[in-house]
């Protein structure tokens, strides 16, 4: 193994250096938030929850929402992938989630490499395109928030694409399962990547490789297809029991259902256009927050996906979740929502290389648009129009970023390893991707039947109270008699639960 691994680096020193350089990187940002306190209960706290959970062999129930009703952890999303996580549950703990990210983030990088090695022959340009991938803005926003898996489905998609070039069908399938159980939506999107795949070389080729196409990409088209509705208009539901665990709500302005979405798109055509480049809020905060991502797009060679609008068809399901959603906070270039494009817009870009004749122009275009990804990325690291946006999580540039901001770090990673994992518990959001390794924990205020409280009194989001709320609501817990204080010292309050004596 080690030896191998000698001959990869030995042969491809110039690739696997910038790789290790984008990984220190990538770490700097997801593993430093994770040690000072940065990620949350919404999502690496559920996730981790998950995987403590299946780790120990039972099914996992999502009580980490402000409603804790606990309902099968797969109706909120459908991620069975989740359940290969778990060897590595028992080596990284905590941690085991945000280092499968980022080396999934590098696979996906190598992939991309891989198929530009494959289209493009002549030396050393390969080397740009990895590093359009991996300087994507895209990544560091999904990186800046906790662990995804539609970023570990996005990943698969070059080896997908590479294997589909190279006519090897059965690992073509092994990615297209993968990507089918990461996330219940990439379902979807897969469907959109094989209309864009079948029409790559335009529709004079599609005609001619039509009876082909019958053999292989419609079906697993249609497969995908199907999957996506049922998984998500009758699984899902069916496992919320009734409750309100419903991906389509953020839709709810278009439809109540697939079938509403579908029928309001095809009939407001205009409407439905708009609502790309538009807010449908009249909030000011959400003004301008569409433009800023297109803009963001083209200048991280996303002109590619225009030039060669095949890729630009893959990613119509990636534009319509965004940009279609009530939720203002899906439109911008924040969080992990806007992964997909990495990937596409490194595919379409080699292609478009690829098609380009004049050597000087294209070796200039590659030039300019390395520094237009960097460029973009740095700029959108210090300010963005995205609402929420916290430069402390993302900006590994910067001095904040890895300062503790008033926490007394070791000391809390000390006090919180004395926890028992075999009591319930109510944390704050920041405290719950720590504690999850339990069969019951909570998301104060929500409290239950939580043995143990676990909070900080200040430097990080009280959410969902304010300051003054969250105060109090310590001190009525305490006045009850309900639980009692047993620690307040470096911001970190412990509250116990009072066991009274039967009479």
């Amino acid at each position: 193994m080690i030896s191998a691994l000698k001959k990869w680096f030995s042969e491809n020193k110039l690739a696997s250096s910038t790789l290790l350089l984008f990984g220190l990187i990538y770490c700097s940002i997801s593993l430093v938030n994770h040690y000072n306190f940065r990620t949350a209960a919404l999502d690496l706290g559920m996730f981790n929850h998950a995987l403590y959970s299946f780790s120990h062999g039972k099914m996992n129930h999502f009580t980490l929402d402000l409603e804790a009703f606990g309902p099968v952890y797969f109706a909120d999303h459908f991620s069975p992938i989740t359940l290969l996580y778990v060897p590595f549950y028992y080596i990284f703990g905590s941690w085991t989630l945000l280092i499968i990210q980022i080396a999934a983030i590098l696979f996906g990088a190598w992939g991309t490499y891989k198929v530009a090695q494959l289209k493009l022959q002549f030396t050393h340009k390969p080397i740009f395109i990895l590093v359009i991938f991996l300087a994507q803005w895209a990544i560091i926003s999904a990186l800046s928030f906790d662990f995804h898996n539609n970023v570990i489905a996005a990943m698969f998609v070059p080896w997908l694409y590479y294997h589909y070039l190279k006519k090897e069908k059965a690992k073509v399938i092994l990615y297209f399962v993968l990507m089918l159980i990461c996330k219940e939506n990439i379902a979807l999107w897969l469907v959109f990547i094989f209309i864009g795949l079948m029409f790559e070389n335009g529709f004079k080729q599609f005609f001619k490789q039509f009876k082909s196409f019958l053999k292989f990409e419609i079906p697993l088209l249609l497969f995908a297809a199907i999957y996506f509705y049922i998984i998500v208009g009758k699984v899902m539901p069916a496992l919320g029991e009734g409750h309100a665990v419903n991906q389509i709500a953020r839709f709810g302005h278009l439809g109540n259902s697939i079938g509403e979405i579908i029928k309001f798109v095809f009939t407001h055509p205009l409407d439905t256009f708009k609502m790309f480049f538009e807010s449908t809020m009249d909030d000011p905060i959400s003004f301008g927050v569409k433009k800023e991502l297109h803009l963001v797009i083209l200048f991280s060679g996303g002109i590619a996906l225009f030039l060669r609008p095949a890729y630009l068809v893959m990613l119509i399901p990636i534009y319509a979740q965004k940009l279609l959603a009530s939720d203002f906070g899906f439109w911008g270039i924040s969080g992990q929502y806007s992964i997909e494009y990495t990937p596409i817009i490194a595919l379409a870009f080699i292609d478009l290389i690829k098609v380009l004749r004049n050597w000087k122009f294209k070796s200039a275009f590659i030039y300019l648009s390395v520094i237009l990804v960097i460029g973009t990325n740095l700029v959108t690291l210090r300010t963005r129009k995205a609402p929420w946006y916290d430069r402390t999580t993302s900006d590994f540039t910067s001095k904040i970023h890895y300062s503790p901001d008033g926490l007394n770090i070791s000391y809390l990673h000390k006090e919180l390893a004395k926890i028992p994992s075999d009591i319930p518990l109510s944390v704050m959001s920041c405290l719950a991707p720590h504690l999850a390794n339990r069969d019951k924990i909570y998301h104060f205020p929500v409290i239950k039947d939580a043995e143990m409280i676990v909070v900080l009194k200040d430097k990080r989001s009280f959410y969902p109270l304010n300051k003054e709320d969250f105060d109090k609501k310590i001190k009525e817990l305490i006045d009850s008699r309900e639980f009692k204080l047993v620690k307040d010292e470096n911001l970190l309050v412990i509250l116990k639960k009072i066991k009274h004596s039967v009479k």
